[in-house]
């Protein structure tokens, strides 16, 4: 009660001294004596009185100090609409008012004290984040439903009248003191229906059983035809009204919508009306300064502000990051065009589910934990203290009074008779070093937990090491190789021709039990292990080519296992060689190009081979199983490529190059991709029994 030692309003407010006696806008706390707690006042001036119409020359119970007064039209429509506002339905992102009454020629309102700052002053410290300022948007987003559910259109949406609570969340206030500030305009601001007087109000005392009333009725001595006004009634009393409203608002960019700022025309009635869009500006405008840090509009001068609201584009939102689009979408001058209220709160929902976790920072100080003061854990789970000697130890090792546990009570000593007992100090020293020798070989061994889970993970990860070479090793090879890395074909035979010796060469294929030699190193031909005699290599057996595939000497200078349905096309201007049959094509070069210069390598051959012209020319194409082999003993590459022909239909081919003697021999068998298996059969056949010469 101390603090609250200035001036007293209704026999009932008890308000601090610095602000009790400044007759101007303020908004200060009081105490309420009839319900003992805090409440927030704020002070509305009235206009001054024009006549003396009343009887005793008060209203509503509460006059205007030594000379009385009646209250004007204006000051009259003024409470009515802050009292009506005040009725409506609790919210919990709305602040409550308890009280509305009239002293001292201004207009007072009693409202909840919420535990909080408002926006305005977080934004005086520095602005918000994009995340964060959705975050609050979402709250009074939430408060602005549920006053347009009820007709009304709050009018009052700035960052004075926006409260940051403690706990986070945002609330609204405002919406009493906003409608007495247009009511004093000239506008009328309550929802169709709502003109009638509304009932006194009662305060939060009610609730604490006092029954006193916070103020009576007011609207009983209103004039006859206050529940037939609804604002301005021509255009002369519209105009007067917004420059009413330039002086009482002043320079507040969230006041201002388009629709609020137009100057008033001829046919003023044909203007957009004020109503729920004008509160979503209001946020919109909220959202730009909370993230920007200054409004869209400068707000030097009131006039200069509704001027430019009128004809100017507000600033570019630049920083606002993710709500750039909302926040432009928001400021509109049309009011059809911005954003409704469900569709405003998913793009806040979306946009706060997006929000990046919070980081540390990097100024961020760790500090080291002491281990003297936290508590030691036991293997057994029990926590303990660590206690010194008060006195000397001759043995040199400490003891615990509190040790416990069924070791300890196992290895206690018998009990000497009473006349033989041992001093204190020699019994404790006693039973110290027999728990300690007891548990000392838990601790010097190496089986501690911590220890014994660090060798179960070693030997896992050794078992799974183990494993994972084993599956390399026993890993059977395939025919095809499609990761694209170097590989080697080796054949026990070398062809003729070719400078090594031998009849026909014979492509060898590696067993499904066969297992893969080291990675890195280069394939040579296959020979059996060196005796201390050396001997000849075994003859070569003949290919098996099963009964559907024969060999065949072309008369172009090479052999080569041929289907038996197939039939020979013959030799064109390219020295192709071609076999067709069965939806499938196999094209032989014998020998055509040199290897020289850059087509040393048979893959960069591949690059500009003109047998795979097509598979370049598609617009739809793709390689595979490209690498390096060694066919009888020769350098070759291979690979798988697919492309779609002229009529759009997908064709798989398998290409061999081989350098002999110098020059390149190409087989190319291809057929249509549903036909894989045939042409890798057809593929394996031919580069198996190929000889040259």
């Amino acid at each position: 009660m101390d603090e609250y030692a200035g001036r007293v309003l209704a026999d009932r407010y008890r308000l601090p001294r610095p602000p009790a006696d400044e007759f101007e806008l303020v908004e200060t706390r009081a105490f309420d004596t009839y319900s003992g707690q805090e409440v927030l006042v704020r002070q509305v001036l009235l206009p001054e009185v024009v006549g003396d119409d009343s009887d005793d020359g008060s209203f509503g119970g509460y006059g205007f100090g030594e000379g009385g007064g009646a209250l004007g039209e204006s000051a009259r429509r003024a409470l009515e609409a802050a009292r009506t506002a005040a009725a409506i339905p609790d919210h919990p992102r709305l602040v409550q008012v308890f009280d509305i009454f009239v002293e001292g020629g201004s207009l007072w309102i009693a409202s909840e004290l919420v535990s909080g700052r408002p926006l305005a002053a977080l934004l005086a410290e520095r602005p918000v984040d994009a995340y964060r300022a959705a975050e609050i948007a979402s709250d009074v987003l939430t408060a602005l439903r549920a006053l347009h559910a009820d007709g009304w259109t709050h009018r009052n949406v700035t960052a004075s009248t926006v409260l940051v609570c403690d706990d986070g969340r945002a609330m609204l206030g405002g919406l009493a003191a906003g409608a007495a500030q247009e009511a004093l305009c000239g506008y009328d601001t309550l929802p169709e229906g709502d003109s009638e007087p509304v009932p006194a109000m009662t305060g939060p005392a009610e609730g604490s059983g006092s029954g006193e009333p916070a103020a009576t009725a007011a609207a009983a001595d209103a004039a006859p035809d206050a529940a037939a006004w609804h604002g301005p009634r021509s255009a002369l009393e519209a105009e007067r009204a917004r420059q009413n409203r330039i002086t009482v608002v002043g320079a507040v960019t969230e006041r201002w919508a388009p629709e609020q700022a137009h100057p008033v025309h001829e046919k003023w009635q044909l203007s957009p009306p004020v109503g729920p869009p004008a509160d979503l500006w209001a946020l919109g405008a909220l959202l730009f300064r909370s993230v920007q840090g200054h409004p869209p509009y400068p707000e030097e001068n009131a006039a200069e502000l509704v001027q430019m609201v009128c004809s100017e584009p507000p600033a570019f939102a630049e920083e606002c990051g993710a709500l750039r689009p909302l926040v432009e979408s928001l400021l509109r001058p049309d009011p059809e065009e911005r954003p409704e209220a469900e569709e405003l709160g998913g793009w806040l929902r979306s946009l706060i589910r997006s929000a990046p976790e919070p980081d540390l920072g990097e100024h961020t100080v760790f500090v080291p934990a002491d281990p003297a003061k936290l508590p030691v854990k036991r293997r057994k789970g029990e926590l303990v203290r660590r206690r010194r000697r008060e006195s000397a130890d001759p043995g040199g090792l400490q003891h615990r009074r509190h040790a416990r546990g069924k070791q300890a009570k196992a290895v206690r000593p018998a009990r000497p008779p009473r006349r033989e007992r041992a001093p204190r100090q020699e019994q404790e020293h006693f039973l110290h070093e027999q728990v300690v020798s007891s548990r000392r070989p838990a601790q010097d061994g190496a089986s501690s937990p911590r220890r014994l889970g660090l060798r179960l993970l070693v030997v896992l990860l050794a078992l799974l090491v183990v494993a994972a070479v084993a599956v390399v090793l026993l890993m059977p090879h395939r025919d095809t190789s499609s990761d694209g890395s170097n590989g080697d074909r080796t054949v026990p035979a070398q062809m003729p021709g070719s400078g090594s010796g031998g009849s026909d060469g014979k492509k060898q294929k590696p067993s499904a039990s066969s297992s893969h030699s080291a990675p890195s190193a280069p394939s040579v031909t296959s020979a059996p292990a060196a005796p201390t005699t050396p001997a000849a290599p075994p003859p070569a057996a003949p290919p098996d080519l099963g009964p559907d595939f024969a060999l065949r000497a072309d008369p172009a200078g090479f052999t080569v296992a041929v289907h038996t349905g197939w039939q020979r096309a013959g030799k064109n201007g390219k020295d192709q060689v071609r076999y067709t049959g069965s939806d499938l094509t196999m094209t032989v070069v014998p020998g055509r190009d040199k290897a020289t210069g850059d087509a040393q390598d048979p893959l960069a051959y591949q690059l500009v081979e003109p047998e795979l012209a097509d598979f370049r020319a598609s617009s739809w194409s793709s390689a595979s199983g490209l690498q390096t082999v060694t066919v009888h003993g020769h350098t070759a590459a291979e690979g798988e490529y697919t492309w779609r022909d002229a009529n759009q239909q997908s064709v798989y081919a398998r290409n061999l190059a081989i350098q002999i003697a110098g020059r390149y021999h190409v087989i190319l068998v291809y057929g249509p991709d549903a036909q894989r298996a045939a042409v890798q059969r057809a593929f394996d056949k031919v580069v198996e029994t190929y000889t040259a010469g």
